[in-house]
């Protein structure tokens, strides 16, 4: 999926520290590989049940899934734990999305709400960086089902950016 191209200066300020929109970025490739199936998805996710993004935006993710069955504890409700994993796994997909090459980051801070159980069934989830400077990023990201907002969560991410890198 081609990512959308915009001129630098309508880069809100909260997000200067961003690749370029219109920048083709490692990154980039890697989310756009793993949305379309070209590229496999790491052993982790396979093993933890990790929905793919179905599409992105620099930085931005979205993703059209199903929750089964076999990811309950409590009958009909799906594992909390597992939906904190998704937050954390969506946001790092973001970051994908947002970085410019050579920066590498770390999950920080991570929180979850739960706003009404999430179910076996079609789940529509949203993730968007809200903050991207040289050092952290913030994330946000939403479970939608049913038309409405079942959980949300906020990821904090620190950046390491070597020598050589723009904003180090």
């Amino acid at each position: 999926m081609p990512v959308p191209s915009a001129p630098a200066a309508d880069v809100p300020a909260q997000l200067r520290g961003m690749a370029a929109p219109g920048l083709s970025t490692e990154g980039r490739r890697l989310l756009a590989g793993l949305v379309d199936g070209s590229v496999p998805g790491p052993a982790a996710a396979g093993t933890l049940r990790l929905p793919p993004a179905t599409g992105f935006a620099a930085g931005r993710v979205t993703c059209s899934t199903r929750f089964e069955e076999p990811l309950t504890l409590t009958p009909n409700v799906v594992f909390g734990g597992w939906i904190a994993c998704l937050v954390d796994h969506f946001a790092g997909l973001v970051m994908l999305s947002a970085l410019p090459d050579g920066t590498r980051f770390l999950t920080s801070d991570l929180k979850v709400t739960y706003h009404a159980p999430l179910r076996p069934g079609p789940v529509e989830v949203r993730a968007e960086l809200s903050l991207c400077t040289t050092r952290l990023a913030v994330v946000e990201v939403a479970f939608e089902q049913d038309g409405h907002t079942g959980s949300a969560g906020r990821v904090e991410q620190i950046l390491h950016r070597p020598q050589g890198v723009p904003g180090a």
